[in-house]
């Protein structure tokens, strides 16, 4: 994603936010509750995550989650590209997440 980034490579460094977000979510769930979204929908481990993931900061970073799924038929599927600054804030909320997310799971 960063690497991306520095290259301006906009719609890459929003695929690589969105799929970060989503591995490390399958990442907590499998660690914490032994499970894991086998849904299609990515919309569904939002919803998974956010009724199992009881932590102060989760619903703060569940909404980091959801703002990166809720971009991913854009930035996949859809004809135009993404914008600069589309990409910068998918790297800000996957970075927000990741960070959590090494914070939530054990050492």
């Amino acid at each position: 994603m960063r690497d991306s980034i520095s290259k301006d490579n906009w719609n890459a460094a929003g695929l690589n936010a969105i799929h970060s977000a989503v591995s490390a979510s399958d990442a907590v769930l499998v660690c914490l509750h032994g499970v894991r979204s086998t849904s299609p929908k990515h919309d569904d481990i939002v919803k998974l995550f956010s009724s199992l993931i009881r932590h102060r900061d989760g619903e703060e970073n569940v909404n980091h989650l959801r703002r990166l799924v809720s971009m991913k038929n854009i930035v996949e599927y859809e004809q135009r590209l993404i914008s600069q600054s589309e990409a910068v804030a998918l790297s800000k909320h996957a970075e927000r997440f990741l960070d959590w997310v090494r914070r939530l799971l054990p050492k």
